[in-house]
């Protein structure tokens, strides 16, 4: 799969999944934005993460130690379960 339309694929599934789970405003969405300035906690991000699992139809390797910290984390990890 080309890598352009990939990332771009990822990055308007995560935040359309984003912004329909938890009313997050489109605009207020980048890969920089941090996920505690969007309202996620823990319990908000793990159901994202699931939300994402059945959107996109992949199973998301989430390691405990890892720290998300902001949208554009969320995406490495999707676009590395893809790879």
């Amino acid at each position: 799969m080309d890598m352009i339309p990939e990332l771009y694929s990822i990055f308007c599934d995560t935040y359309k999944t984003m912004n329909r789970t938890f009313d997050v405003p489109l605009d207020m969405i980048t890969a920089d934005s941090e996920l505690e300035d969007l309202g996620i906690d823990d319990s908000s991000f793990d159901v994202i993460l699931m939300n994402i699992e059945s959107r996109m139809n992949v199973a998301l390797p989430v390691d405990e130690d890892y720290e998300f910290r902001n949208v554009g984390d969320v995406i490495t990890m999707i676009k590395s379960s893809n790879n």
